[in-house]
């Protein structure tokens, strides 16, 4: 990230998608410009220990200024990850991760540990969206503690925020914004005789979101948080643009906004990530800034080929990312 004027058009990303609908496997392949087979990172439980180089190493060999504030979902934030300084950091539980959903031992799986959207979902609070205030108020402040520096060298920050991850409680007032008599119907229901592949039946099994809501207006309360927590995001989002303004910097900064992966909300009867279906592998990407061509495009686009961009936008080459294309 680095500044954008306010009256500079964003580029819309019509379809981006991730290499790895699994959040842990995803970020590593972001973080290097690889894809998960070249990683080897398949899942929660193999977190990115910095070892395979990637854009934040880049930026380092070239003495550009790099740090991270909020969620990363590494090993440990003493890794060589690619950053100067990581702020407030997440990582994954133990730096081990979710063993219990491994991918490589399947017969060795164990029931997940309680319900996986949380024991409450409505509205109100949680650890992650006090962590989403943190990070927001953290990084506003890091733009007023760069600007006081008078260090003008160009800069580049990773800022990491949680929703709309689960569990799905969020503030009143971004819950409210969904009334339940106005959410859309998921499609391709399964109460609506909608057959499931038997992978997808098989894999949703270990689970089973669905089918442990309590009732049905539970169930419409979670795509209600959901909704509402992309709201939320929305408004973090919106502060951080306000302290990079603020600051002196937004005229001068290139900001990307993406995802690791989508969400199911509810489609064919699923929630949360883990297969294929466009609900799951489909992200956001938004990118503003000085020279960035402002309109939609159409061309699909992954964030291996962000990963390249970041190098290429400082001048700065990706090693082991052949056959990437910069969006440049």
């Amino acid at each position: 990230m680095e500044s954008v004027p306010t009256e500079v058009a964003p580029k819309f990303v019509e379809a981006g998608y991730t290499p790895s609908p699994i959040c842990v496997p995803a970020r590593a392949s972001f973080a290097t410009g690889r894809y998960p087979h070249q990683t080897r990172l398949w899942d929660n439980a193999m977190p990115y220990t910095g070892q395979i180089p990637g854009w934040g190493h880049a930026l380092q060999r070239s003495g550009i200024p790099v740090e991270s504030i909020g969620k990363l979902h590494y090993r440990d934030e003493n890794d060589p990850a690619g950053f100067d300084v990581e702020h407030i950091p997440m990582n994954v539980v133990g730096g081990v991760g979710m063993v219990w959903a491994s991918i490589r031992a399947e017969d060795e799986r164990v029931d997940a540990p309680g319900r996986m959207l949380g024991d409450y979902i409505g509205p109100g609070y949680s650890k992650y969206t006090d962590y989403d205030a943190a990070v927001t108020a953290r990084t506003k402040a890091w733009f007023e503690d760069r600007a006081a520096s008078g260090d003008t060298r160009p800069w580049c920050l990773y800022v990491g925020l949680v929703a709309p991850h689960f569990p799905l409680v969020v503030p009143q007032e971004f819950y409210d914004l969904y009334p339940h008599d106005f959410l859309p119907v998921p499609k391709l229901h399964p109460r609506d005789g909608y057959q499931r592949h038997p992978w997808v039946e098989k894999q949703n099994a270990f689970m089973n979101s669905e089918g442990k809501f309590r009732n049905e207006d539970e169930r419409l309360a979670a795509i209600a948080s959901y909704y509402g927590l992309c709201s939320w995001l929305d408004s973090n989002v919106g502060e951080i643009l306000t302290g990079l303004d603020a600051s002196g910097f937004g005229e001068n900064t290139t900001v990307v906004y993406s995802s690791d992966h989508g969400d199911n909300v509810g489609a064919r009867g699923l929630w949360g990530k883990s297969n294929l279906y466009q609900e799951s592998t489909a992200i956001p990407m938004i990118m503003a800034g000085k020279g960035v061509p402002k309109g939609r495009c159409e061309t699909p686009v992954s964030l291996l080929d962000l990963s390249a961009t970041i190098a290429k936008h400082f001048d700065c080459t990706l090693d082991g990312a052949e056959g990437i294309r910069s969006l440049g």
